[in-house]
């Protein structure tokens, strides 16, 4: 970006605009001073006063523009650095998003003021102490010799540590980082949501004490800004944190850590649609850190990048504690009554009896998915959202889950009349109140996001649970990944194969992915474990490679499939999104992007897939529809894709277009 000229007269500035330019303003004498690049400004904007970035310093501005003066410099020494304003160069060419959408994603104008010098929650005290520096086994020793051997050499190599679960992979993390500390640099560490993993976060913690700060949602904004304070200054040398993290400006990175790295929250879903991995990809060579990926079960874009020699994989097939993998059994539901399966409602009395732990799995919220009219079929549906609404007994309400919408249940069908209004479906809270009532002696906590609000909610429970104060724990994905409770003996999954019936290519991957972390929870002490999975297509190919806990396989065998549909690791994807309050707008102006991406000539006609609804057709409001793009698509190929997609909305009015770089999710 170059440096910033003593008292600079005028701004380039970036706005969190969908306009890709940046736009000049004065720099009144009393802030020439205290402005340089990277620093963000309070601009007016229209009527609007909005955050900018300064970016440039040009020597005089354009001819024939009347300039305004900027109102404020917000940041005095400014908090992006050098590494993270090129980062962002990066992400906006490729996204093919505007530099000041993606400079709000990086750095956003909550971030603000100066806060505690302790950021995030102390979880090193909160948790029972485990054996320090454990001795690696030949497996683990691997590993670490070939990472720090990179680091030594400031290489940007990137790994993929693929290991079953309890295999020892946040130890490796941890030798890792004592390495990097030890050359006077610095770490990040990515993973999915700290609430899912303050087991493995507080070991962090412990391990290094000071160093470490830990990102979470529920800071505020002058909490994050002394967390990038002492981090640019190197008072805190290592970052632990979600995809957010990745922007960090830590002094002298030397390695990043990406744990779960599997999991869909890496990936943001609003603009500017970016992949916090990529991100670390790029701060990895830009920056000549390690890159760490890890995972019991990897996505298979990193495992087929592996297979194919372009990331270096290792394997940990063997748990540390001498623990044998559980024994995983498939119960056919198929005609059977009730929530419960004789099998699993046996596994969970004798797991009791035996005053041994249990965790409970059900990929749901709520007490029931739906209410119906017995007599004429009605469904109640959210009338912002074409979704169903999920019955909630804990107050008493029906509540949309992707707009909040909230009513109370009907009395009596809207439609017909009748009083034969029905709850359908099982969520966490029946699941709960069946299980409280089949078996009595047994104590049960829920963990879902309705028991986990505040700040502390999630951690209160896991705390409980791991004091023996409850002897099952159910709930949903919160309790399937990164949970160690040497006690439990027994996972159970309900409804295991809900995944797999999604319209989505990648329904098998993470339904075999769920299934396999969830059943990992189990069998981490030395009385063993055992899984028993409720399925209503215990046929699927997926159940053998679980049983067999054998990820490669599963692996190669969905790759074949995916090769022969043409979806990614294989290919690529660009997702564009048509939105509007009418229907028929939306479904139009789709249409006419749907020509126009083909009329450029990136890829075959036969590899733009569309226009059809999105999965859910109507969210907050709006219509929408997709155009699927896909194939060998480049850095130039993204940009005239997108550049076709945006002449072919001028003039449109009332429709809004967004695309998604390599997407996660199509719904």
């Amino acid at each position: 970006m170059g440096k910033s000229p003593a008292y600079p007269r005028f701004v380039n500035a970036a706005l969190p605009v969908p306009v890709d330019r940046t736009f000049t303003y004065n720099v009144p004498p009393e802030l020439r001073e205290s402005i340089s690049v990277g620093a963000r400004i309070s601009v007016p904007f229209g009527k609007r006063k909005l955050v900018g970035y300064a970016l440039s310093f040009p020597e005089e501005a354009p001819a024939g523009l009347d300039t305004k003066d900027i109102s404020a410099v917000i940041d005095q020494p400014p908090l992006l650095s050098g590494p993270i304003l090129e980062l962002a160069v990066w992400m906006s060419e490729y996204y093919v998003q505007p530099m000041g959408i993606v400079l709000k994603a990086v750095l956003p104008a909550s971030i603000k003021g100066a806060g505690r010098k302790k950021s995030g929650d102390e979880l090193a005290e909160r948790f029972p102490v485990e054996p320090e520096r454990p001795e690696l086994n030949p497996d683990q020793a691997q590993v670490f010799d070939a990472v720090v051997k990179s680091i030594g050499e400031r290489r940007a190599d990137r790994f993929l540590l693929a290991g079953v679960t309890g295999s020892g992979k946040t130890e490796v993390y941890l030798r890792c980082i004592e390495e990097v500390l030890a050359a006077g640099r610095s770490a990040i560490v990515l993973v999915p949501e700290i609430a899912l993993i303050p087991q493995s976060t507080s070991r962090f913690q412990r391990r290094f004490g000071g160093d470490v700060s830990v990102l979470h949602s529920r800071l505020t904004g002058p909490q994050r800004s002394t967390i990038w304070k002492r981090a640019a200054s190197g008072e805190v040398r290592v970052i632990i944190g979600p995809r957010s993290a990745v922007f960090v400006p830590v002094r002298d990175l030397g390695i990043i850590v990406v744990d779960e790295e599997q999991d869909s929250s890496f990936k943001q879903e609003e603009k500017p649609h970016y992949s916090a991995i990529k991100a670390a990809e790029f701060r990895s060579r830009n920056e000549n850190a390690v890159l760490l990926l890890g995972s019991a079960t990897p996505s298979l874009e990193s495992w087929y990048e592996s297979s194919r020699g372009g990331i270096m994989g290792f394997r940990l097939n063997d748990r540390p504690t001498g623990g044998g993998m559980p024994k995983v059994e498939v119960v056919d539901m198929r005609g059977k009554e009730g929530l419960f399966s004789e099998e699993l409602l046996s596994a969970v009395e004798d797991c009791v009896d035996r005053n041994e732990q249990g965790i409970i799995l059900i990929n749901r919220r709520g007490h029931a998915n739906y209410v119906r009219c017995r007599s004429c079929g009605w469904i109640a549906r959210c009338p912002h959202c074409s979704i169903s609404l999920t019955y909630h007994s804990r107050g008493n309400k029906l509540v949309c889950h992707y707009c909040a919408h909230t009513e109370a249940p009907p009395g009596r069908c809207p439609r017909c009349g009748e009083f034969g209004v029905i709850q359908k479906g099982a969520g966490t809270q029946r699941v709960e109140m069946e299980l409280e009532n089949l078996v009595p002696s047994a104590r049960v906590l829920r963990m879902d996001l309705d028991t986990t609000t505040g700040k502390t909610g999630h951690l209160d429970l896991l705390e409980s649970f791991g004091r023996g104060e409850a002897d099952i724990l159910m709930g949903t994905q919160m309790v399937a990944k990164g949970h160690h409770f040497p006690d439990v003996t027994l996972v159970g999954i309900l409804s295991a194969d809900d995944g797999l019936n999604f319209p989505d290519f990648r329904a098998a991957e993470r339904t075999f992915q769920l299934l396999s972390q969830a059943s990992g929870r189990t069998g981490r002490g030395k009385k063993g474990g055992r899984v028993v999975i409720q399925a209503f297509a215990p046929d699927h190919f997926i159940y053998d490679y679980i049983q067999a806990h054998d990820f490669d396989g599963f692996a190669t065998t969905e790759i074949d499939l995916r090769r022969q549909l043409g979806y990614p690791p294989v290919t690529s994807l660009m997702l564009f999104t048509l939105s509007s309050r009418s229907m028929t707008s939306a479904a139009e102006m789709s249409e006419k992007v749907m020509e126009a991406l083909a009329a450029s000539g990136v890829v075959d006609g036969e590899d733009i897939l569309g226009p059809t609804p999105a999965l859910i057709e109507k969210l907050r409001g709006n219509y929408r529809f997709h155009v699927l793009v896909r194939g060998e698509i480049g850095l130039a190929d993204r940009q005239d894709l997108a550049a076709a997609a945006r002449k072919a909305m001028i003039g449109a009015k009332g429709v809004d277009i967004q695309w998604n770089v390599d997407p996660v999710n199509l719904f």
